[in-house]
């Protein structure tokens, strides 16, 4: 997968199935707005993307973010107990979804993700992933066999994938070219 093709339909599609509640980011563009204005808007923001992907290189204004801090839990006046949360650019969220889409696209029809891999896939989720734990859990006990099991909490575990790593799982799944430089560009 080394470049994609996509419509300004696409890019509309997304436009008005945006969530009004997000919060903008610093470019104070609303997500509202983009979704009110989706069909006027479609074809401008298809060009500009279309024009970020060719050149394998976002606006600058793409890389900034508004940092928030959210509270968890726990004592309020504890710095530790509040997560920080990046309000980026929502024309540039609308990239990311053509990109991911594309790339999920690509890795599932290449049946490249495991059998396993519940998170971040359509059609999954915490409950799938439970369901078939259980499952496997429940057909070691039924068989009388033993069952062990480890859980680990990893902590800022997306803050802390080196980029690096990241590019070259990317290779080594096929995703290469255009699609890949804009990628690097983004990290």
């Amino acid at each position: 997968l080394e470049d994609f093709e996509f419509t300004e339909f696409d890019v509309y599609n997304i436009l008005i199935h945006l969530k009004e509640s997000s919060a903008p980011g610093p470019d104070t563009i609303h997500p509202k707005v983009l979704k009110e204005c989706a069909a006027n808007l479609a074809l401008p923001l298809f060009l500009i993307f279309r024009h970020s992907l060719d050149s394998g290189f976002l606006p600058l204004d793409w890389k900034l973010a508004n940092v928030t801090p959210i509270y968890k839990k726990g004592v309020k006046s504890d710095p530790l107990n509040y997560r920080p949360i990046s309000l980026t650019s929502v024309p540039c969220k609308v990239m990311e979804r053509l990109v991911k889409n594309k790339i999920m696209d690509h890795l599932e029809s290449n049946n490249l993700l495991s059998k396993h891999q519940h998170g971040f896939r359509s059609r999954r989720s915490c409950l799938t992933q439970l369901l078939e734990y259980f499952q496997e859990i429940h057909d070691f006990l039924d068989a009388s066999d033993p069952v062990d099991a480890v859980y680990l909490d990893c902590k800022k575990a997306f803050d802390t994938v080196p980029h690096k790593r990241q590019i070259v799982k990317l290779k080594a799944y096929g995703i290469t070219g255009k699609i890949l430089k804009w990628i690097e560009s983004f990290l």
